[in-house]
């Protein structure tokens, strides 16, 4: 198994050494080319010096190395083929010494002293020895200062290329793992990490691994719990059907005052029965089931259509306050959108109670639009919002069974605007009561 700790590891020694490598080759290239561009200059002031030496004689030759000197702080003097001093001008008192073949304590020497001897040939073919000292501060090696910055350069160069590349091979499948998880968690249960992420044989690869566990455990256990709620909603059917038909049966047989206790049962019954029919719509959104084709649809003559049938079951045409544009068309599902809006609305109009509002308003943004729908009622505790469209789930406190709801509807809600490609939250109000917001895109 290849560690990302090792690869991490050897991955920043093998920077530090390349850098250090291309830092020590760069230098020693800029210096041999600046030694060679040096040595071609002094060779041909040297030869320049021994031209005006055969045709104008010692005194100009003289006055050369002097302005040589001056111009371009070089010290240099002169010897003849024969290693004897054409001017004496610089000329030290060991200048044999330096002419002289070279043994290990005269190469020293010279070096110390920052001599280099140049063989030359005049524009006439003579043979000369031009021994120059060249100080650091002239104008060849003023570079030199400038060469600390170029290796540094050098090196933040190739440690940014190198980082680059180590940080996109980390980041890379970090991000497809991110993409994934996102994607399992918006309910794509058929999600799984990508072949090239497991294929890379590192710490990566086993999360990845554990990635695809987890969720082929998660999905089998919701796929158990699906068909076993579907499979009791099923088999309850037939039952609460005979009940019906009995009871029937059994109200023909009983005096008018053991009616109430008929109806009771019945009511029940058809609780009973609206509750299964919640759970296998629930089952049939959360598994994509029956979906229609998508089709454009006015959601403003909608939601106006929701409103009326709500209003008409609560007996009160004021009840719910409109803020709606006079048209507005979407790309959808309008029976998706329908169930959501009657699930949220019919539970508004519940919890506001007897003299409470509702809210509804339509509002557009880019690439979206969001349907606000906010009660008078008493909200929910903050704690609770994040599992209000769980299944099953109640609030204790203000929205119970006792009000009408077994924690479905919300869900459902959701189910149906997720559908859709939207999203639907919940928040309570400043001023009071609960205010849920769906987003569909336009």
């Amino acid at each position: 198994m290849r560690s990302l700790y090792w690869k991490i590891f050897l991955f920043f020694w093998l920077t530090v050494i390349m850098t250090m490598a291309a830092v020590a080759a760069l230098t020693g290239t800029i210096i041999k080319n600046r030694e060679a561009v040096e040595s071609h200059q002094v060779i041909a002031l040297a030869m320049d010096a021994a031209d005006i030496f055969e045709q104008k004689g010692h005194q100009a030759q003289t006055k050369k190395l002097q302005d040589i000197e001056k111009r371009y702080n070089i010290r240099a003097f002169m010897l003849d083929e024969q290693n004897r001093p054409i001017s004496q001008v610089n000329l030290p008192k060991d200048w044999l010494s330096l002419a002289l073949p070279l043994t290990p304590n005269r190469f020293i020497e010279r070096t110390k002293r920052g001599l280099r001897v140049y063989p030359i040939s005049s524009t006439s073919g003579e043979k000369y020895v031009f021994i120059a000292r060249v100080f650091t501060d002239n104008s060849y090696q003023g570079w030199l200062k400038h060469l600390p910055g170029l290796q540094v350069t050098t090196a933040l160069l190739i440690v940014a290329i190198f980082t680059t590349f180590i940080t996109w091979r980390i980041t890379t499948p970090l991000a497809s793992l991110r993409r994934t998880t996102n994607a399992f968690a918006r309910g794509k249960f058929d999600t799984r990490v990508e072949d090239k992420v497991l294929s890379r044989k590192d710490e990566i690869s086993q999360l990845g691994q554990s990635i695809n566990h987890m969720a082929e455990r998660t999905s089998l256990l919701l796929n158990n719990q699906q068909r076993l709620f579907r499979d009791i909603s099923h088999e309850l059917r037939t039952p609460l059907a005979r009940q019906q038909i009995a009871l029937e049966i059994l109200a023909r047989k009983l005096e008018d005052k053991d009616q109430g206790d008929i109806d009771r049962i019945e009511r029940e019954i058809d609780r009973m029965s609206i509750l299964i029919d919640q759970v296998l719509t629930l089952l049939r959104l959360e598994q994509g089931e029956s979906q229609p084709e998508a089709s454009e649809y006015d959601i403003a003559k909608l939601i106006r259509l929701v409103v009326h049938d709500a209003t008409y079951e609560a007996q009160n045409e004021n009840k719910i306050q409109l803020d709606l544009p006079p048209s507005l068309t979407l790309p959808g599902f309008p029976e998706a959108t329908s169930r959501a809006l009657e699930n949220i609305i019919r539970n508004a109009i519940r919890y506001s109670g007897d003299k409470g509002k509702v809210y509804i308003q339509v509002r557009r943004t880019k690439g979206w639009v969001d349907i606000v729908i906010a009660d008078d009622g008493p909200g929910v505790p903050d704690s609770a919002l994040a599992n209000l469209f769980e299944p099953f789930f109640r609030v204790d406190e203000s929205r119970n069974q006792q009000a009408g709801g077994y924690g479905i509807g919300m869900a459902i809600a959701e189910q149906s605007i997720r559908s859709q490609g939207g999203s639907i939250s919940a928040s309570n109000r400043p001023q009071g009561g609960l205010e849920v917001t769906l987003r569909l895109p336009t």
